[in-house]
């Protein structure tokens, strides 16, 4: 085959880096720090990041990453070219005729990185490239959200391979315009979100469009549980095992209970009692100085003794697994509901035996009898509050902030002292203890425009004051997407 010599095809193709590197460049000359030394003679290969400011080296890291997703679609263009060209005949297989057994590994020895990656460029580069009719008409690609997407370095290689795995898989069982939309809202919100909630969103999607999918993967994952506990050498008793979601959800509840109820207790001891709207002195000797971890083993301890009767453990009458599914779906037997805290969905007939036990709490949102809105008249968010925060924050809401509904607590965007500010759904946020300490002594903002959460970086940390929206779970997004699929 020969290459293509139209060289707008190649201009094309390299514009959009060129002027990434051109943004990269930029980035650093505005980023470097006045009178900063200049590298020594002969080090013009050398990075020096030290001649950064700190806003120099977050601007300079966004336009590497910019730069990189850039490249990403270039490389896996090329890579599926070059495997397409691959026919299997001697002297006209790039792979063979250089001695490689298959062109991945071609590729991998081409951009020096390991074959899994390598089979990522030429799947998702196939994916998204343009196609030929048999009559030699042209077409757009398989995936055309996709390969917009990746052409527009809003969305790098992972998250590529991510999404292309995800509409691969449920294809043969979704209606086209289903899958579109599902591809078109998926490219969308992984420019916003990180891997971890682009997987999730995944997993919540997969579960909307192939409902029946839902129980044999569950049976599958069950089938898969256990657990080990053994002594090592060195004295230290291990434990090491793997829970369904429906049993490990207990398990995740009860831990993060006590590790939160100790986060928020270290908290309170530093910052003075009442919600952390006080600024008192930190506490040496009440600070927590334990890991995540160290905290996760300690309660699971903790859990044990109260199992044998030596020690009450009170905060784990307060703590609650809970599942949330709609409504519709429960009267239907159709579809599937989740467990905050777990990304993996569950089958609405597991959603049916959960609510029936104890410690369980099903949340139909928007329908409960409780008041939301509590005024003045009470400065804590109640426990019916908090459920419907973490329903629209899906657990801290500082951005890419991963930590569960259980690690939070809700935060008076109006501060109810300094504002007066009232204990209503619409000035509630959930926040970590962390980032709770961030809004409070750092200067940080959190504005609400047009229903959006907005955090608002004080100058020190970005003199422009750019907006950076809120999280948002990923159950809100997925009934926002059926909304928009069912108006379709």
């Amino acid at each position: 085959m020969e290459p293509p010599t139209d060289p707008r095809v190649r201009a094309a193709a390299l514009t959009a880096l060129a002027e990434r590197l051109d943004a990269l460049g930029a980035a650093w000359q505005g980023g470097t720090i006045i009178g900063a030394p200049a590298p020594p003679p002969g080090d013009a290969g050398a990075v020096d990041a030290r001649a950064l400011s700190d806003d120099g080296l977050v601007r300079v890291l966004g336009a590497v990453a910019e730069l990189a997703r850039a490249v990403d679609a270039i490389g896996s263009a090329c890579a599926a070219e070059l495997a397409s060209r691959c026919t299997g005949i001697p002297g006209d297989d790039p792979a063979r005729d250089r001695g490689y057994a298959n062109p991945a590994r071609l590729v991998a020895d081409a951009t020096r990185t390991r074959l899994r990656d390598a089979h990522a460029l030429i799947a998702v580069g196939a994916a998204t490239a343009e196609r030929s009719s048999l009559a030699g008409e042209s077409l757009p690609p398989r995936f055309a959200h996709l390969a917009a997407g990746l052409g527009a370095a809003t969305i790098g290689l992972d998250a590529a391979e991510t999404i292309r795995r995800f509409l691969d898989r449920v294809a043969p069982r979704v209606a086209a315009p289903a899958l579109e939309a599902a591809e078109r809202f998926l490219v969308e919100q992984a420019g916003e979100v990180g891997p971890e909630r682009l997987t999730q969103l995944v997993k919540l999607l997969e579960a909307r469009l192939d409902p029946d999918g839902v129980r044999p993967r569950e049976d599958e994952l069950r089938a898969r549980r256990g657990l080990r506990i053994w002594e090592d050498a060195a004295g230290m008793v291990n434990v090491r095992g793997a829970f369904d979601p429906v049993n490990g959800a207990a398990v995740k509840a009860a831990v993060d209970g006590l590790v939160g109820a100790e986060l928020h207790r270290a908290r309170d001891a530093g910052h003075g009692h009442g919600h952390g709207h006080g600024h008192g002195h930190d506490d040496a000797r009440v600070a927590e100085h334990r890991t995540i971890a160290q905290l996760n083993a300690d309660a699971l301890a903790d859990l044990a003794r109260h199992a044998l009767g030596c020690t009450s453990v009170p905060t784990l009458r307060q703590t609650t697994v809970v599942i949330r599914a709609d409504a519709e779906a429960l009267l239907t037997e159709h579809g599937h509901g989740t467990i905050d805290g777990l990304e993996q969905p569950i089958s609405i007939a597991s959603v049916r035996a959960l609510i029936t036990g104890a410690g369980i709490a099903p949340l139909f949102v928007g329908e409960g009898s409780e008041p939301l809105q509590l005024g003045r008249s009470v400065r804590l968010f109640s426990p019916a509050q908090k459920l419907a925060l973490a329903d629209r924050d899906g657990g801290c809401a500082w951005p890419h902030c991963s930590r569960p509904p259980s690690h939070t607590e809700a935060h008076h965007l109006a501060w109810w002292h300094r504002d007066d500010g009232r204990t209503d759904l619409d000035n509630g946020i959930l926040l970590c203890s962390h980032h709770h300490h961030r809004v409070h002594d750092d200067g940080w903002r959190i504005i609400v425009r047009a229903g959006q959460r907005w955090f608002i970086p004080p100058p020190h940390v970005d003199p422009h004051g750019v907006p950076i929206a809120a999280n948002t779970s990923a159950d809100r997004r997925m009934r926002l997407l059926a909304r928009a699929m069912a108006a379709a």
